[in-house]
């Protein structure tokens, strides 16, 4: 049966009928933009209330994202400006930071992390685990160790620096400081070493097979290795009886006569 339309009714009962139907629509329940952008101007607001907010594309913010709760990202994180971290803060992602990075409460990564740029740390550092240095280090304070050290390759010190332990010091030049006056002082062009005490010295050095101790004064005893024999230099003379002997080498012998 088809319709008759009556060219001499109102149309007005229709057309109120659909903007009544307009009125309680709900088109934002399910809709979709094609084409064109959905602006919110004068202060508007995009309120999402127990739902979500996905993006599959990509999300541009030119103003200020705040965040007042936890942020979960599974993915990769890359910064070219400067990021400020005021809360509690957990990476277990990949992050690239090319900017500054500013941190004023919890920072926890779980994940590796490298830093392959200038890092410079004001606060204090404390690290539990392993701490493992393959490169150069280089520190201009105090350096203190308070566990167990060990030194698997050589320890070079150079001019200015010394090594302490207690009252004995040894420094650069080899020599080795027991307190204020002893020390014991190498001379690196021959192989001597003289063993100081306040104006006290004795100078032990290999000349071929014999090996001497000079006293301050010039006396000395020198004792050959290879002739067993005690020589005694720059001795006083005296009239007295003898009962050793000193050949004009110096070389003491026991008087038998």
């Amino acid at each position: 049966m088809g319709q008759i339309d009556d060219l001499n009714g109102s149309s007005l009962p229709d057309i109120l009928r659909r903007l009544r139907a307009l009125e309680f629509a709900s088109n934002q329940h399910n809709m979709s933009i094609t084409r064109g952008n959905l602006r919110l101007a004068g202060g508007g607001s995009i309120i999402v209330e127990n739902g979500g907010l996905d993006v599959t594309g990509t999300a541009t913010i030119s103003g200020t994202l705040v965040a007042s709760g936890d942020i979960d990202m599974s993915g990769s994180f890359t910064a070219s400006g400067d990021v400020n971290l005021n809360g509690p803060t957990e990476i277990t992602g990949v992050t690239s930071i090319a900017g500054d990075t500013t941190v004023t409460g919890d920072f926890t990564v779980a994940g590796p992390t490298h830093l392959n740029g200038t890092t410079d740390i004001a606060g204090d550092t404390t690290v539990t685990g392993d701490f493992d240095v393959n490169g150069p280090m280089k520190t201009t304070g105090t350096l203190d160790v308070q566990g167990a050290t060990t030194l698997r390759s050589d320890l070079t010190v150079t001019t200015g620096g010394r090594i302490k332990a207690g009252d004995t010091e040894i420094h650069p030049g080899g020599n080795i400081q027991f307190g204020p006056d002893l020390q014991i002082t190498p001379d690196n062009g021959t192989g001597s070493a003289a063993i100081q005490n306040g104006a006290s010295e004795i100078v032990l050095t290999p000349e071929n097979a014999d090996y001497w101790a000079q006293f301050t004064g010039g006396a000395y005893f020198q004792g050959k290795v290879r002739a067993a024999a005690l020589r005694l230099a720059s001795l006083p003379t005296t009239s007295a009886p003898a009962n050793l002997f000193i050949d004009t080498d110096g070389t003491v012998k026991r008087s038998l006569a």
